[in-house]
This record gives C-alpha cells, sequence and structure tokens, in this order.
C-alpha cells in the first residue's frame, strides 16, 4: 500500500428532506482513502454507508463538506464534469446489480470500460469472466441468471474498467460464502497488483477483518477506526 492519498473528505454532510421529514445521513465525515488501500465500511442498515459511497462517487451532491479526490475537488466541478470524472476514475458495485437488460452480460461487462473509451479485448473479458464462474453466461441476458450471478457480472463490469477507486455497496450480499471469498481474493489482487483503491460496504466481519482498514460508521457519524495492517 502506498503513502499517497487518493480521496480525503471534509466535514462531509448529507441531509435529505421529504416533506416535513429531515434526515441527516452524513454528519461532518472526515475519512481519507490511500492509493492502494482496501479499506471497509462497517454499520447497520440505515448508519450512512450507502449515502457516503454515493457522495464520494459523485453520485450525490452534498449538503456541505468536501471531497477531495487525486488533489481535484469535486465542489468545483459541476454536474457533467463530474460525469466525465467518475465514468475515468471510479468504479461501482451496486446493491442491485444496474445491469442493462437489453444487453447480454458480454456487452454488460464491456459497458464501462466502452463509456470510458479504455481499450478492452474479448480475452480480458473472458479471463475475469472465468474468475468470477460466469464463462458460461456471457450469451446470456441478465434477467436469465440468478441474483449471485448477476451480482459477480456487475462485479466483473466494474473491475475491467480499472478505476483508481472501486466503490462496493455489499458487493459479496447475494452470493454464498464460496463464492463470496473468491470475491474478496479478487478485490485483493485487484488492489496488490492493480494499485486499485477499494472502499467496500459490508456486514460481513469475516471479509471486513479481511480489509487493511476497518471504518465503523453509526448514525452518520464515524465513530472508530481499526487498521488491519
Amino acid at each position: 500500500m502506498s503513502n499517497d492519498i487518493l480521496v480525503r473528505t471534509r466535514a462531509l454532510t448529507v441531509d435529505f428532506s421529504c416533506g416535513m421529514t429531515f434526515l441527516r445521513a452524513l454528519d461532518n465525515v472526515d475519512i481519507t482513502i490511500q492509493r492502494g488501500e482496501f479499506v471497509s465500511l462497517v454499520g447497520v442498515s440505515g448508519s450512512g454507508k450507502t449515502t457516503l459511497l454515493n457522495a464520494i462517487g459523485g453520485l450525490i451532491v452534498p449538503t456541505s463538506g468536501s471531497i477531495i479526490f487525486n488533489s481535484i475537488c469535486f465542489d468545483s466541478m459541476n454536474e457533467e464534469e463530474r460525469t466525465i470524472f467518475r465514468r475515468n476514475h471510479i468504479g461501482f458495485i451496486f446493491q442491485n446489480y444496474n445491469l442493462i437488460p437489453s444487453l447480454n452480460i458480454f456487452q454488460n461487462i464491456c459497458f464501462s470500460a466502452q463509456l470510458s473509451q479504455k481499450s478492452i479485448t474479448a480475452q480480458q473479458v473472458e479471463k475475469i469472466a472465468q474468475q468470477l464462474g460466469i464463462e458460461d453466461k456471457l450469451t446470456q441476458m441478465p434477467a436469465e441468471l440468478s441474483g449471485g450471478q448477476q451480482q459477480r457480472a456487475a462485479i466483473a463490469r466494474a473491475m475491467l474498467a480499472s478505476p483508481s477507486l472501486l466503490l462496493a455497496d455489499e458487493p459479496t450480499g447475494s452470493l454464498d460464502s464460496v463464492n463470496g471469498r473468491s470475491i474478496m481474493q479478487l478485490l485483493r489482487t485487484a488492489v496488490s497488483e492493480n494499485n486499485m483503491s477499494v472502499l467496500m460496504a459490508t456486514h460481513n466481519e469475516e471479509f471486513a477483518l479481511q480489509t487493511d482498514r476497518i471504518i465503523h460508521i453509526e448514525d452518520g457519524k464515524i465513530i472508530a477506526e481499526e487498521s488491519k495492517k
């Protein structure tokens, strides 16, 4: 793991409102993520894990505070600039997969890399599909796959684009323990061999303990951090 900071948040706050109801989803969150670091984000449902991932990834605009990504401040970008930056530098693994139903699995896996105009080959797609155990599903449509198989396709899509930062929201949540461990090994390989940074929200204590650092979040606040190095 390098000592370079890839992402830094300062006093990051996100408020949501619906009618008369007000919710502070993130409350003055300060974190840093190093280049080539694997960090897990741990907390109960509703603690702010997904909101933090979405804010760091530029999917939502914070109410206040700042996000510095590779020395560039998200605050200074308009929506179009954030979209282009996100496409080129950030990968997402969503809880609900977000596969495109009209594309087959091969096309879905290629999608993010093609959007960012990265050169990929069929061999690269087949290799990562084999690593994830879906090499025989490449010509099928998302609706023909199980939830676990769709999750693995979504993971392949995110990793094939080789982002600087991979934001993973419960990436092993719909997988059995064997497949979950294989995903963790693949993520660790991406960190060690490609100097990719990973921020992973998880409920799985076993998998959290395999990361370099654990950040505990509760009611939108960071309450503790543990270094595993």
